[in-house]
């Protein structure tokens, strides 16, 4: 039996290691998965986050450059048929200077600007505008169709360069559309690679360890012309992806670990039990067959060997019968009624006891009745003189305790019983000096059959009923036990009566 229940435990404790085993690399998979992720969802959305910023800015100087065409104290707005072309001919000069102009055949315009045509006129600036930004400002290739035009545009350009304050709430809206909330920051450098990784520092991957790939921001100074933007470890994206199932696995991990330690407990317990079991036969046996034999030795002398024709004999055999069987019914109705205590629903019926009376009177009875040599003491500090309680449960409780300390203690026996208050309960402390009980046992005394294990054998006899019959009666007269002991040095049992 112990060695299959060491392989059974040894079993189930690798099984709950193999799924904790099992789970962590499955859950770390799954990390580097959503990590992979992570990093493809950032270099989308900074991708598409550095085309909007450059398709905010054109936007932007596009209409400046409308507004300016549009004024007329600035600009002179023309176009002709031109006949050769079949096309209409635009033109732009200054105002303040009609030399600096630009012209160029245009296959949208279908009619001449005539004077006071501002919807036409609105129309052509805006078509001017556009090209401006299509050959300008996207492809930056810039033509100076007029000196006032291009000094313009270029200033604009200036104004309106590439800048992380305007790309990172444009990014930042991009990482929220694909909720990553993720901190960052932006890297800007001269020298980099858009197709390559470039090699960055441990110090700063330790810091950054995901950073997306460069873009070209095309600013006019001599440095700052890549950008990346580089995440602190994206472990809050991560779990928020993993959610559910990480939270499901760790609950059925849970769950079946504890259902293994549930069924070791069980088997445990009812292992324990089933030695403490085989101890109380073992025991109660021996209890039962010592009136049964004496009874039968004396049955057998007055049936074999004339005892009969001597009255005084006859009469000892007959007392001696009767004592056992009384002692072997007294045992049978304490096993009986074991069960009765253990639900707590037996009645009691509360009198008035002598406190003084009733506890010199057990203690002379167990004086006398027993082999050894008893020395005891009493001490009422309480003031309590009367107690209501069950007179016969009272007296069981108190015998049971007296009768422990008598069976654990040498042949020179020291009781000591004191009577004090303590929160409103008579507390009636049975102090010895006996073998006392180890820590690990003082938990499990009041168990019903338990005994203090001693290998096979047991000096003391007794069958473990009786501190669970003292602590059921205790508790159903509303009071409880409290047990101090140490081994070698003796035992204090303190019962607990409401006054």
């Amino acid at each position: 039996m112990k060695m299959s229940t060491r392989y059974l435990l040894i079993l189930c404790i690798t099984a709950v290691a193999g799924v904790f085993v099992l789970q962590y690399f499955w859950i770390r998979n799954y990390y580097f998965v959503n990590k992979a992720t992570f990093e493809k969802e950032v270099n989308l959305a900074m991708e598409d986050a550095v085309k909007k910023e450059f398709i905010v800015r054109c936007d932007t100087i596009e209409q400046r450059v409308l507004n300016l065409l549009n004024d007329t104290n600035e600009f002179i707005i023309k176009n002709q048929y031109n006949i050769k072309q079949k096309r209409y001919l635009l033109t732009v000069m200054d105002k303040r200077h009609p030399a600096d102009s630009s012209s160029f055949l245009s296959d949208t315009l279908t009619k001449v600007l005539l004077p006071g045509d501002t919807a036409y006129r609105n129309k052509i600036t805006r078509y001017f505008a556009r090209s401006v930004r299509v050959t300008e400002l996207e492809s930056r290739f810039y033509f100076y169709h007029t000196q006032k035009l291009g000094k313009f545009t270029m200033e604009q350009v200036r104004k309106l360069d590439f800048d992380t304050a305007r790309l990172r709430p444009i990014l930042t809206k991009f990482l929220a559309e694909r909720e990553i909330y993720t901190p960052f920051k932006f890297s800007l450098r001269f020298k980099d690679s858009i197709f390559n990784k470039s090699n960055f520092s441990t110090a700063l991957l330790t810091l950054y360890p995901i950073i997306t790939k460069a873009h070209l921001t095309y600013k006019n100074n001599k440095k700052d012309h890549y950008v990346r933007a580089m995440f602190i470890n994206p472990s809050g994206y991560i779990v928020s992806k993993l959610g559910f199932m990480v939270g499901g696995s760790l609950v059925l991990v849970l769950m079946v670990g504890f259902s293994l330690f549930y069924l070791l407990r069980s088997l445990l317990t009812e292992k324990k039990l089933s030695a403490i079991k085989n101890d109380f036969i073992s025991n109660i046996t021996h209890e039962f067959k010592t009136p049964i034999a004496s009874v039968s030795a004396a049955v057998e002398a007055l049936s074999g060997f004339n005892v009969l024709d001597d009255r005084e004999k006859t009469q000892r055999y007959l007392n001696h019968s009767k004592n056992e069987l009384q002692r072997l019914s007294t045992l049978v109705d304490k096993v009986l009624n074991s069960t009765l205590y253990e639900r707590q629903d037996f009645a009691i019926q509360p009198e008035s006891i002598n406190v003084d009376d009733t506890i010199k009177a057990i203690l002379q009875n167990h004086t006398v009745a027993t082999t050894k040599t008893v020395h005891y003491s009493y001490a009422n500090h309480s003031h309590v003189q009367t107690l209501q309680a069950d007179r016969l449960y009272f007296e069981h409780a108190l015998s049971n305790v007296i009768d422990n300390a008598i069976k654990y203690s040498g042949n020179e026996v020291k009781i000591e019983v004191t009577c004090t208050m303590k929160s409103n309960l008579l507390a009636i402390a049975v102090c010895d000096y006996g073998a006392g009980i180890s820590s690990g046992n003082l938990g499990l005394v009041f168990e019903k059959f338990y005994r203090v294990p001693t290998g096979n054998r047991h000096e003391v006899k007794g069958h473990g009923l009786g501190l669970s019959y003292v602590k059921s009666i205790a508790e159903r007269h509303g009071g409880s036990c409290h047990l101090q002991s140490e081994p070698g040095k003796g035992t204090t049992l303190t019962l607990n009566w409401p006054v």
